[in-house]
């Protein structure tokens, strides 16, 4: 067997997983394990009647778009899983639980068609959105440009601008989409369970919920590694695009809140939605050993009950202990 090392190694080397090289990863797979469900697992029926005859039509606007962004996004990320990350991250146990991650974002997929093909929605402008809607648009658009870097001709990890262009697209996919963009479609999702509305649709958003905060662990250990491993990578004018990176990911997420919340609905407002998404964004940036940004307090402080969930605090936030990375700070 070849020498074993996180990115860079053989791709077609077939799995050893003992000994292990990095035991955060496999624990990972141990825990994703016991996430495994199955979209049709949770009625829609009430979600059905509440569509029709409860949601007014502006509420209903929120669920289509919310509909229209994740549908497509877990895609994407299913997509950047296996065609940018996975040929190139080559450490076995990092790989199953990327094979793993893979399968659940595809499941996501399936979970978000399923609330589509059950509610009256507009199919056609649902599936469209990302194409169609400028504020969902410029969040495809940001996202795959971190994708088509990766799959540019003439890219090389043995270079440091290659290891660079790895770590953006880590930076943009597991901390972005999935410890942002995703956490603030999860607050709005879960306000209208706040309202006693479109519970089979919340307990869906659980489960997706409780597979990211684990897609997000891993992806904090990833990156934490890697730049252990290839502690060059990470200069200073390097760090200052990373934060610039999670800032311009900020904006384009607040102005697609604004977008959904032209008027506060179920409880909840843009103002206060883009107050948790800065809120999220500068724990995001102490994750990654950068200092905070926006220094304001949660105003969703009921997100930290659906968030925090027991099997998770302990594992997910052990890495501050083990897995700290010394980022230049600014």
């Amino acid at each position: 067997m070849s020498e074993v090392c996180l990115v860079g190694g053989n791709p077609l080397e077939p799995v050893q997983l003992f000994p292990l090289h990095y035991p955060w990863a496999y624990a990972h797979v141990q825990q994703a394990k016991h996430n495994t469900w199955f979209p049709e697992e949770a009625p829609l029926h009430d979600d059905l009647q509440d569509f029709s005859e409860r949601l007014t039509s502006e509420e209903k606007h929120a669920v289509e778009m919310l509909l229209g962004f994740f549908n497509p996004m877990e895609s994407l990320v299913t997509t950047n899983l296996i065609m940018a990350i996975y040929p190139v991250v080559t450490a076995p146990e990092v790989r199953l639980y990327l094979a793993r991650q893979a399968w659940e974002e595809a499941n996501h997929v399936m979970a978000f068609e399923y609330v589509i093909k059950t509610l009256p929605v507009d199919r056609e402008r649902v599936f469209n959105m990302h194409k169609d809607h400028p504020a969902v648009k410029a969040k495809e658009d940001f996202q795959m440009r971190l994708t088509q870097a990766m799959l540019e001709g003439g890219y090389d990890l043995s270079t440091l601008g290659g290891k660079q262009r790895l770590l953006y697209n880590l930076v943009g996919y597991f901390v972005v989409l999935e410890g942002i963009f995703f956490y603030s479609g999860f607050a709005l999702a879960l306000a209208f369970r706040q309202r006693g509305l479109m519970k089979g649709l919340c307990t869906i958003i659980d489960w997706v919920l409780r597979d990211e905060s684990l897609h997000l662990s891993f992806g904090i250990h990833l990156i934490c590694e890697f730049l252990r491993e290839h502690p060059e990578v990470m200069t200073e004018d390097m760090a200052w695009s990373v934060q610039n990176l999670i800032l311009e990911a900020v904006r384009l997420e607040e102005a697609y809140n604004r977008a959904v919340l032209p008027q506060p609905l179920i409880g909840i407002s843009a103002e206060s939605l883009n107050g948790y998404v800065r809120y999220i964004a500068d724990r995001r940036l102490e994750e990654l050993g950068l200092e905070p940004h926006f220094r304001q307090p949660n105003p969703l402080k009921w997100m930290a009950a659906q968030i925090d969930v027991p099997e998770l605090v302990n594992f997910f936030e052990a890495r501050h202990v083990n897995y700290e990375v010394g980022f230049p700070r600014g």
